[in-house]
């Protein structure tokens, strides 16, 4: 019988490389419309270089944490501190989205 550490450790991978996926596609393709608070006034080369990359380290941060469940097992607090991560780096994302940082505030 399979461990449900690992089956859920796998769901955690597979999430993550999704998630890695659309910060791929965002960062290097330079698809930012994949954005949900895109803002069209923002310059695309801007929000592919920060979204995007925030949206790759929230990807990581999901793939390390289900290989790390994989091999240690399940830890509330590990959990906790992932989802705490990407609370807050999903705000994070959204100001890049909307041009936080460039000056351009109307």
């Amino acid at each position: 019988m399979v461990d449900p550490h690992v089956i859920s450790g796998a769901v955690w991978v597979f999430c993550g490389l999704l998630i890695l996926g659309l910060g791929s596609l965002i960062a290097f393709r330079g698809r930012v419309d994949l954005h949900a608070n895109y803002d069209e006034s923002v310059d695309p080369a801007y929000v592919a270089r920060w979204a995007g990359g925030t949206a790759l380290l929230m990807g990581v941060l999901v793939v390390a944490y289900g290989v790390r469940e994989i091999r240690f097992g399940f830890h509330p607090y590990a959990l906790g501190g992932l989802i705490v991560a990407l609370l807050a780096l999903s705000y994070v994302s959204k100001l890049f989205a909307g041009g936080f940082g460039t000056g351009n505030r109307d």
